[in-house]
């Protein structure tokens, strides 16, 4: 929100200016006349020094762009958004703890101890968590330094950035309460940064030693065209040498400076130990995010401020080296990338309060603006959630009228390929099944043929139909059953389709009724209850399941449709 308030990615001139005005409260202490002017604004101190946390006001002018047609929509995003981004920035910079709630500061330096780490935070970090901190004139100016570094930054790598400082920060904070968490955050802030903007290019030597000879020795003997293009598939796919990234990129951005900053607190970080305690670092991360496992005693003791132990013969980063070091990677990256005065840029979806939803489909099922060649699979989600919201008989229920998107793909649908033709065929059965014989639309000779041919073979469009119609799928017992299991398989991937629950419900019935016709109980009652799992809290379903008699047909209609409103079948 900093960048979007000084216009630098308008492409329009701003419209309104509003003055806004906020509180910050922190253990870092500007004297009197110790007003720090940013370009997102301006600290001021408090007048009072017996009040804590001590006091900052942050005020700033918003800019908000004129609408391209008309009066603008937005008045103010209010003061609250830009106060967590200010506030996180000034916590970073000046290494301090700053934010808009007072009790959260209050508790973090407090000085007390976390109930799960039984030591209090300013023991394990230095300054940080400090009751009271004192800025000098040169942190100030770090600090309007690096607001002007940040905001002036390319809008992708501001983003990039401020995820990174919001992780640091969390991590910061979770010293109070979680160890291991903390130190895998302070971990992830800069991994975040190495994933996004390291440049890397995988290459085959980069892939997971287990996984790559694993592979190579199943591609021995095999054409050596067919295993390059197998290892670059698997290239493609997986996140390699996360670890090596992670590691490679902090090590470029520790500058020798870094190693020159004299403490007189304990053991420091030596230039030949540092790709090793980076890879150690990573490595108590990971062992924690998947095995939830402890950093080793000698990290947590907080025995003064050194930022290095051994532990065997491996150096390790103590949570105050890790702090200092990820916050110095940052601080590198930051101020090495170059700055941009404007930059035109569509920021609205990345406003504070927006919200990205997918409309209702009567706003867009019926559409045939643009290129709807590759629209059927989303047309008939759309028209299918429509249906089976009439089908339930659920307040506002509406049934868009798809004629005239039927009419404009009956054109081109035979050339379609058929893994984009087949909604459209399902979307042309279904419509006309469940409306009235005057609106409904005339199938082509050449649509039928297809209808026929295509939807008689397995596929979750077949299934579709089959089980809305009323009608056995013309495949043997085990290919229902495998199309079935492969629709559950792939409605999330990307090419599959996902259908109401209703009707995933529907089409288990379908098949637990062929399972009992053919005289398996057993499998009839595994795929009742496959049903009954997948649509909870449906209480139809749940009497069917315990009622459940070899000698009575199975109707999904009857089972899941309101018995009062059951629509008599066409």
């Amino acid at each position: 929100m900093l960048q979007i308030a000084t216009g630098k990615l308008f492409t329009r001139p701003a419209s309104r200016e509003n003055r806004l005005r906020g509180m910050l409260y922190t253990n870092a202490i500007l004297s009197q006349d110790g007003a720090v002017d940013t370009v997102a604004g301006r600290l001021l101190p408090s007048s009072s020094y017996s009040i804590r946390p001590n006091v900052l006001v942050y005020e700033f002018t918003e800019r908000i762009e004129a609408e391209e047609q008309g009066p603008g929509v937005l008045v103010s995003s209010g003061v609250e958004p830009y106060l967590q981004d200010y506030s996180l920035v000034v916590s970073f910079a000046l290494n301090c703890i700053c934010a808009p709630d007072v009790d959260l500061v209050r508790r973090l330096t407090s000085g007390q101890r976390g109930l799960a780490t039984m030591v209090a935070p300013q023991v394990l970090v230095r300054r940080f968590f400090d009751r009271e901190l004192w800025c000098n004139a040169g942190e100030l100016r770090f600090l309007a330094d690096f607001i002007a570094k940040v905001v002036g930054l390319p809008r992708r790598t501001f983003l990039g950035v401020m995820r990174a400082l919001r992780t640091y920060v969390n991590g910061m904070h979770r010293i109070a309460d979680d160890l291991e968490l903390a130190y895998t955050l302070l971990v992830a802030s800069v991994e975040s940064l190495a994933q996004d903007f390291d440049g890397h290019e995988s290459d085959w030597d980069s892939f997971d030693e287990r996984k790559r000879k694993a592979i190579d020795k199943a591609l021995c003997g095999a054409d050596e065209v067919i295993a390059q293009r197998v290892r670059r598939a698997l290239l493609t796919v997986e996140h390699v040498a996360l670890a090596r990234r992670f590691r490679e990129f902090a090590v470029a951005h520790t500058s020798p400076a870094y190693f020159r900053q004299v403490s007189v607190d304990g053991p420091q970080l030596a230039k030949s130990e540092l790709a090793g305690a980076l890879g150690a670092a990573y490595q108590s991360r990971s062992k924690y995010v998947h095995q939830l496992r402890r950093l080793p005693d000698l990290v947590t003791l907080g025995q003064g401020y050194g930022e290095t132990v051994l532990e065997g013969r491996s150096t390790h980063l103590t949570l105050q080296g890790l702090s200092r070091l990820m916050r110095n990677v940052i601080i590198e990256f930051v101020m090495r990338q170059p700055s941009l005065e404007h930059e035109p840029y569509n920021y609205r979806s990345e406003q504070s309060g927006v919200v990205r939803l997918r409309l209702a489909p009567q706003y867009w099922v019926g559409s045939t603006e643009g290129d709807i060649t590759q629209q059927g699979r989303d047309k008939l989600e759309g028209f299918l959630e429509q249906l089976a919201s009439c089908l339930l008989k659920e307040l506002n229920a509406v049934l868009t009228d798809m004629r005239p998107v039927l009419t404009a793909v009956a054109e081109f649908l035979p050339s379609l390929p058929k893994h984009l033709r087949l909604p459209y065929l399902a979307l042309h059965e279904l419509f006309n099944m469940h409306v009235a014989k005057q609106d409904s639309i005339e199938t082509p000779p050449a649509i039928s043929t297809l209808i026929q041919h295509e939807l008689g073979e397995p596929s979750p469009e077949s299934l579709i139909v089959h089980a809305l119609s009323d009608q056995t799928a013309p495949w043997s017992l085990e290919v229902h059953q495998a199309a079935l299991d492969s629709y559950w398989r792939r409605r999330a991937a990307a090419s599959g389709l996902r259908f109401p629950r209703a009707f995933e419900a529907a089409m288990a019935l379908e098949l637990a009724e062929r399972y009992r016709c053919a005289g398996d109980m057993k499998g009839c009652e595994i795929i009742v209850a496959l049903a009954v799992e997948n649509y909870p809290g449906l209480s139809g379903l749940l009497e069917f399941e315990m009622n459940l008699q070899p000698t009575v047909p199975i109707s999904w209609r009857d089972v899941i449709l309101p018995r009062a409103e059951r629509p008599a079948q066409q």
